[in-house]
């Protein structure tokens, strides 16, 4: 089974500087800039926003893997700049270097479903108990379950979001205790609030992008 979500690609006109959110992925990422020679690089899980500088012509394509893909990376770079970071030998390769054991895929899309109420919650949904989930997440190098319930939460909400919805509605509706529990979820993963962010048709295009809770909408802008 296949551990990528999309391919997406990125040609800056301009110098710029990116506004990168969390999702839960992980991108392999190709880069083909003026005067320089092909890069490639694997993207960490972000746990807040970032900036990223990008430099005027740069091209780039990434692969934006399936949340808790396990990645081989080192080999991988080796492989794909060998083939001169190709897109279609990156595609490839990614086939032989990556991994998404499917308890894992289980135990996430448990932790992302709409009625996750906690990480106990979705433990039992795929008839774990809470250290085992737990254990799961950490024997594999990754964010405990927590990490991906909550993000899931916040990016169900945000892709919801719209000028005309009431905050307390979506609060409720994507399982926060109230509106200001929202609020303080979306400062800590977007550093934006609801009431902001209705007024924000950039950010709410970058939220609405596949990842973690939110399917493939073929929306793609990411530049990682």
């Amino acid at each position: 089974m296949t551990t990528v979500l999309e391919r997406w690609n990125h040609t800056a006109t301009a110098p710029s500087r990116e506004l990168i959110l969390p999702d839960g992925c992980r991108d392999l990422i190709l880069v083909a800039a003026p005067g320089q020679r092909p890069d490639c690089f694997v993207s960490e899980l972000q746990a807040a926003p970032r900036m990223a500088e990008i430099a005027a012509g740069a091209r780039m394509t990434g692969f934006r893997l399936k949340p808790g893909t396990m990645v081989d990376a080192a080999p991988l770079l080796t492989r794909v700049a060998a083939s001169g970071c190709d897109p279609e030998d990156a595609s490839a390769l990614l086939a032989e270097h990556t991994a998404r054991p499917p308890v894992l895929a289980e135990a996430i899309h448990s932790l992302e479903a709409a009625d996750s109420a906690s990480v106990a919650r979705a433990a039992r949904r795929i008839g774990l108990g809470l250290r085992s989930l737990q254990r799961l997440f950490r024997d594999h190098d990754l964010p405990p379950p927590g990490f991906w319930l909550q993000l899931a939460r916040a990016r169900r909400a945000a892709a919801a979001l719209a000028p005309q919805v009431p905050l307390s509605d979506l609060a409720a509706d994507a399982g926060y205790a109230d509106q200001a529990h929202m609020t303080r979820a979306f400062r800590r993963w977007f550093a934006i609030s609801p009431a902001r962010l209705q007024h924000d048709a950039g950010r709410r295009h970058l939220l609405r992008q596949s990842g973690l809770a939110v399917p493939l909408t073929g929306e793609q802008i990411s530049i990682r």
